[in-house]
């Protein structure tokens, strides 16, 4: 994927090392979007359903104009590569939010915990991995 290059985000600098921090980046600004998709689901089921629909929507990938970061990823070289960075990708999305749904909706009344989706109103380095209105 190339050399490490660092993102510059609204105040800090973020030194990208490895392909984990890549993986990281994305993960992090993606539980940013789940949170703010859960804000409007009173429970885990709810939750579970919005977050699987978002993991498998169309999005879009390192080299598409529509990815935050291309600055940091490199453009797939050929469509099979492509394909699998999809496949990939999208396993991690279903994976994460699976996972967040447990964190979130781990409270003794089943309703969303207020602690995690304050989260949904922070900004990860100024960068959206969706578009406008989530």
């Amino acid at each position: 994927m190339g050399p490490a290059r660092g993102l510059i985000g609204s105040d800090r600098t973020y030194e990208i090392k490895s392909e984990a921090d890549r993986v990281l980046i994305y993960i992090t600004l993606y539980i940013t979007d789940c949170l703010k998709r859960l804000l409007k689901c009173a429970n885990k089921s709810k939750g579970l359903e919005e977050l699987y629909s978002l993991a498998i929507s169309k999005f879009d990938i390192p080299g598409e104009a529509g990815f935050p970061l291309n600055s940091v990823y490199a453009k797939p070289s050929n469509p099979a590569e492509a394909d699998l960075m999809r496949q990939y990708l999208s396993q991690i999305r279903q994976a994460t939010g699976a996972r967040l749904c447990d964190k979130v909706y781990a409270t003794e009344d089943g309703r969303p915990s207020k602690w995690w989706l304050c989260f949904a109103r922070k900004k990860f380095m100024d960068k959206s991995l969706s578009g406008p209105g989530y």
